[in-house]
């Protein structure tokens, strides 16, 4: 009876723990199931809005794999998704090209404030003693005094040549700095080519034999690539760039020459590595403890509570809000990295099409995320409304309209307006050859940059410059119509 007894307790006990620990973990298994369909439906919310074809996004806790997901079609061949897709990560590439260079700064390679030419002793500007004072460190933190502009001249030029890297910052021998060295932060390509340049010069590898060895192999990243070809053979392919929202098949090719700021190739599962790195976690990092700090560590404020490392950015630092992330875009695909520290969430996004005009989104998204992964509200998804497209086509539609009355109407002139059609002719044309060089420089870039992040406004733009100049000759042409018509009546 005792034992009996004894077996009911023994029985008893274990059905109220078995009862106590699923009691505690399903509550748990169902909270963490019902963030995953938030964010699912969230995600899919905004991709549906913003005509997103392809997308892949992962999220880590605690340096373990919370969340991971992959929608649509890759471009080119249309190939579904997946976490193991590789997409280019635009100035997520900046970050580890960052990291390259404090791994050859632990190794004692390079120094923190050497100046580039102790190494690129070839590399020159157009102000030759200020290009002899600019530092590694001043390259890292974007304040070299090389303009945004004179790096996306540089830029996305798709060359697929090895020695791309090396011709780009050749080419930089006429331009002029903006700032003097390590006086003002100026975000700008141009940098980070620089430095991709350095780890060639220093280590007799081309960039992408580098970052294959040193970064990509050691940190887990299988897919990750810095050239064409490699990237192409693990998968790669172009994305999508955006026509009044529509996506497009990218007519933007990979560039060798820009691997070193914005054309590394990785996908999410490739990205969550980096995010252990970030994490100081993944048991294998890549710098020591000090190196480590240098490279998160805020050094030059770009914004409210917002400070460029060492080829990081990093939001409220030393706080419960700090951040360290990076934005990225190429044409065709736009990317976010983020790392919390305090609550160790982590997470990558990465998506397949791009459009200057509709980057704000997917930062939006990735607050919505944080926000519901921290229990608050997330962000409103962001409506496509391309208003300034719209706005540029209905000037289009008001120059057509105008001239199709003007050629209609031509015969009836009266020939004391012949000065005022005159004058309005060659402002017509005055203003046609002007309309690209002043909207190339409101908004601070180069044509080319205007045509690959923006294919639709910057066709809008030409065809509002021919509707200008045909105007304009129209104008001209009804001037000297009227005044052969007032030489005619004098003869007569």
């Amino acid at each position: 009876m005792n034992v009996r007894k004894r077996i009911g307790k023994v029985i008893l006990v274990s059905l109220l723990l078995h009862l106590f620990f699923f009691s505690q973990q399903e509550p748990r298994a169902f909270a963490e199931e019902d963030l995953k369909n938030t964010i699912d439906k969230y995600v899919e919310s905004y991709l549906e809005e913003q005509r997103i074809p392809g997308a892949s996004i992962a999220i880590v806790k605690d340096s373990e794999l919370f969340y991971s997901q992959g929608w649509g079609v890759t471009g080119e061949s249309e190939e579904a998704v997946t976490t193991q897709t590789p997409f280019t990560v635009g100035s997520i590439s900046k970050s580890l090209t960052g990291l390259a260079i404090m791994k050859l700064i632990e190794e004692g390679t390079v120094q923190l404030d050497d100046p580039i030419q102790m190494y690129l002793p070839w590399f020159s500007l157009k102000d030759k003693e200020a290009a002899s004072k600019i530092t590694i460190e001043q390259l890292l933190t974007q304040t070299s005094g090389i303009s945004t502009y004179s790096g996306l001249l540089l830029s996305d030029q798709g060359s697929q040549d090895f020695n791309a890297i090396k011709n780009n910052v050749e080419s930089l021998s006429d331009t002029k700095l903006t700032a003097t060295p390590g006086q003002k932060h100026q975000y700008s390509n141009a940098n980070y080519l620089i430095l991709g340049a350095l780890i060639e010069e220093v280590t007799n590898q081309a960039y992408s034999e580098y970052m294959e060895e040193q970064v990509f192999s050691p940190l887990g990243m299988n897919n990750a690539a810095a050239d064409h070809d490699t990237a192409y053979e693990r998968g790669y392919l172009a994305g999508y760039q955006s026509w009044f929202g529509i996506p497009r098949k990218s007519s933007v090719t990979y560039d060798n020459g820009g691997a070193p700021y914005g054309y590394i190739t990785a996908s999410a599962d490739d990205m969550v590595q980096f995010i252990h790195f970030l994490s100081q976690q993944d048991g294998n990092s890549l710098l020591n403890e000090k190196y480590m700090n240098l490279y998160l560590t805020p050094h030059v404020q770009t914004g409210d509570n917002r400070f460029y490392g060492l080829g990081v950015r990093i939001s409220n630092p030393y706080s419960e809000d700090q951040m360290v992330w990076h934005s990225g875009s190429t044409p065709d695909s736009h990317s976010e990295v983020f790392y919390l520290p305090e609550s160790k969430w982590g997470g990558v996004i990465l998506t397949n099409k791009n459009h200057a005009l509709e980057e704000m989104a997917l930062v939006n998204l990735k607050q919505g995320m944080i926000n519901i992964l921290h229990g608050d509200e997330p962000v409103e998804i962001s409506k496509f409304n391309p208003i300034a497209q719209l706005i540029i086509l209905g000037i289009a539609v008001l120059l057509i309209l105008l001239f199709v009355y003007r050629l209609i109407t031509v015969k009836s002139v009266k020939v004391r307006r012949r000065k005022r059609w005159s004058i309005i002719g060659m402002l017509l044309l005055v203003l046609a050859f002007a309309i690209k060089p002043v909207f190339s420089y409101s908004v601070g870039s180069p044509w080319h940059s205007i045509k690959v992040f923006g294919p639709d406004v910057a066709f809008l733009t030409n065809l509002m410059m021919i509707l200008l100049a045909l105007n304009g000759i129209l104008s001209i042409y009804i001037s000297l119509k009227y005044k052969r018509s007032k030489e005619h009546v004098i003869a007569a």
